[in-house]
């Protein structure tokens, strides 16, 4: 399965692009309530960064709120002075003499048009008086209309006002308030013309209905305009038209309605006598929280009589916002899923493949929100962004992924012929690899490991069983070099070549430490083995030496045109392998070099064993062997068997005897090292060494 997906990899992406490009053309996505409100607010967020707009001037408006509904702001002579505030006392709904003193007062003022967003729909005391108005200003005054659904009804219904208010000319008094909004509850378009059959079809989609019906009803914004005298063109009703709207609650200052009747309010600002209302289109209506009048818009939650003053705002300034057409939103969606699978398949890195996905979606973003602001465009954004985004994303984490999957392969298949970390820096460091074939000199600490008699026990053990315990052997001990980050060099019959610092360092210290905790490991495991081997006739006891040592070496491939091998040369290497030859002389499995024991002393218990003449070196070796970590203490013999040390190198080899003797009392009477100096001191009290020696000891074994 994952080789045919990284061999079809390239096609996959493309086809699951081509599946998001299907995808956002389905109802099923675009007609879903998540699709729906992210598409309404990528709409708002361009009305809100555009800003909020002044005012139209031409348009006042007059609330009732809730002060005139209790008219507790005003004092009772100037309740007692006015009819129409005596009869706003009485309980909700007014008498509707107030209306028409509403409607004389302010035509009287000079307005143009009044628009009453009330739907007069029951009879109600003042009928007559408003009536009577409402025909002698039926030119220059609208009342309201709407489609409301009644309890238990499966329909909307059209409710008209009074018929004693409007007699015959309900054509000519009334328009509908409905504003309707988008999925999400949000009003963002304006419908200034439709018909029964027409909302019928909004609510029965599938239902057929007759065609050419005439659009025989007017909204309440629309014809209030056409009776203030503007030539103006509304969208037809097949087109969706967004409102241009203004801004949030309060772009439009309401004076409240009571105050009309108190004549030292009507002669003082804001009202100054009725000049607001000259030559303007005045809309009252219902401002109250008790009238539950309040509608979301893009700038929030703005109250009915507002929304409606705004929509006549729009068609005033034939300010009308259209969104692209089906034509334009499929080829933006096909040229975002092209785009998005260009950058997957034609640019190598992950983050940079990212970087431009966003790149192209800020500018796109940038480029919507210009064509709003500046020509009253409306992109269709989120099927464009949809196609982009699902196909990038998916394109780049797939890839990803599947880069991840064939890079292991290749790692796993890599790492049977060569270390982990040789594997890795071919992998994922390309550059210093290809630095590292013409050679280059740097600090690494290397470790020797080897078999003690493997010779030996080739002559007198069963091959098959051998070979299986061998590698039960390495598997262990190679595990520990790859725990501790070391590069496995090569395996040199039964012995190990592991190096740190050849392919990748932390610094020397953390070099040394890690080979020299290798080390530890190692005599732990070994020790485990031999354990687990007790009692198994197939299995033999093992023991190694370990060398481990610290210098400059050349790091390169090595080898000839037809094979290579990564791998390290120079005197860091030679030391090791001598150290490690050295265990069998001194009887001891861990020698380590003096530099590695300067790097590691702090984190380390080391025992002094000699000074070593290695061939190639002009001065000799100082070589420690390794008793434990830091956790543990240093045994207490140890301070004295150093000042032996120091007393044998400073010629005092009789007292230098008697200390090592000591010593050896306290270990146990075993200790080879110690019986070694012993005999040393013993030799040099009967012939003295030359004045010229300095206490090194010349390996005679390699």
């Amino acid at each position: 399965m994952i080789k045919f997906l990284i061999k079809h990899a390239r096609w996959i992406v493309v086809g699951i692009g081509i599946f998001f490009f299907c995808l956002v053309q389905s109802d099923w996505l675009t007609n879903s309530k998540l699709w729906q409100k992210a598409t309404g607010a990528l709409i708002d967020r361009r009305y809100l960064l555009r800003g909020e707009q002044p005012p139209n001037p031409e348009i006042q408006l007059i609330g009732i709120q809730g002060s005139s509904l209790s008219l507790d702001a005003l004092a009772p002579e100037e309740i007692a002075a006015s009819e129409p505030l005596q009869l706003m006392q009485q309980p909700w709904p007014w008498d509707r003499r107030v209306y028409a003193a509403v409607l004389e007062k302010l035509m009287a003022a000079g307005a143009k048009v009044v628009v009453f967003d009330f739907v007069f729909a029951g009879g109600t005391e003042g009928d007559d008086a408003f009536a009577a108005a409402l025909e002698k200003y039926r030119d220059h005054v609208v009342i309201g209309s709407m489609f409301r659904q009644e309890a238990g009804e499966e329909t909307e219904k059209l409710i008209l006002p009074n018929s004693r208010l409007t007699g015959t000319n309900y054509d000519k008094l009334a328009g509908l308030v409905n504003l309707w909004p988008d999925a999400d509850g949000v009003v963002r378009t304006a419908r200034y013309r439709t018909s029964n059959w027409r909302e019928f079809k909004r609510m029965f989609p599938k239902k057929k209905i007759p065609e050419n019906v005439p659009d025989d009803l007017i909204h309440i914004t629309l014809s209030a305009v056409e009776k203030a005298g503007a030539k103006i063109t509304a969208p037809s009703p097949n087109d969706i038209s967004y409102v241009d709207f203004q801004g949030a609650r309060e772009t439009y200052p309401m004076l409240p309605i009571e105050n009309m009747f108190v004549d030292k309010l009507w002669e003082a600002p804001p009202f100054s006598g009725g000049k607001p209302f000259r030559n303007k289109i005045v809309v009252v209506g219902p401002m109250a929280e008790i009238f539950h009048d309040t509608h979301e818009t893009p700038y929030g939650t703005v109250p009915g009589p507002e929304v409606q003053a705004q929509l006549m705002a729009a068609l005033l300034l034939q300010s009308f916002i259209h969104p692209t057409p089906p034509a334009t939103d499929l080829a933006l969606e096909f040229s975002m899923v092209a785009l998005a699978l260009a950058i997957c398949l034609r640019v190598g890195n992950a983050l940079l493949k990212v970087f431009l996905m966003v790149l192209v979606t800020v500018i796109f973003l940038i480029i919507c929100q210009l064509l709003f602001t500046q020509v009253n465009l409306l992109v269709n954004m989120m099927s464009p962004l949809f196609c982009l985004i699902s196909t990038g994303a998916y394109g780049v984490t797939f890839l990803f992924a599947v880069e991840q999957f064939e890079r292991r392969r290749t790692r796993n298949l890599l790492e049977r012929y060569v270390s982990k970390n040789v594997a890795k820096t071919i992998l994922e460091d390309t550059r210093s690899f290809l630095e590292s074939l013409n050679g280059r000199r740097q600090p690494v600490t290397v470790l020797f490991s080897d078999i003690r008699g493997f010779t030996a026990m080739t002559e007198t053990s069963d091959a098959d069983k051998l070979v299986a315990q061998l590698n039960e052997y390495f598997s262990d001990m190679v595990g520990i070099v790859d725990k501790e980050m070391g590069t496995l060099q090569k395996f040199i019959g039964d012995a190990i070549m592991a190096a740190w610092g050849d392919t990748h360092t932390n610094g020397v210290e953390t070099d040394a430490r890690r080979a020299v905790c290798a080390a530890l490991q190692m005599r732990a495991a070994l020790a485990d083995l031999n354990t687990r081997w007790q009692g198994n006739p197939d299995r033999r006891k093992l023991s190694i030496g370990i060398g481990v040592g610290h210098g400059e070496v050349i790091v390169g491939n090595i080898g000839t045109l037809n094979r290579t091998e990564f791998t390290v040369l120079g005197d860091g290497v030679n030391l090791a392998a001598r150290l490690e030859s050295a265990t069998k002389q001194f009887h001891t499995d861990i020698l380590i070099g003096s530099t590695v024991e300067g790097l590691t002393r702090a984190e380390f218990v080391y025992r002094r064993v000699d000074l070593l003449a290695v061939k190639g070196k002009t001065r000799p070796v100082e070589v420690f062997a390794l008793l434990s970590d830091r956790s543990l203490p240093a045994p207490g013999w140890l301070a004295r068997y150093h000042e032996a040390i120091e007393l044998y190198r400073g010629r005092e080899f009789e007292r230098a005897g008697q200390m090592f003797e000591a010593v050896l009392t306290e270990i146990g009477d075993e200790d080879y090292l110690c019986r070694m100096y012993v005999r040393r001191c013993a030799a040099y009290c009967a012939n003295p060494p030359p004045a010229d020696w300095n206490g090194a000891f010349a390996l005679t074994e390699k």
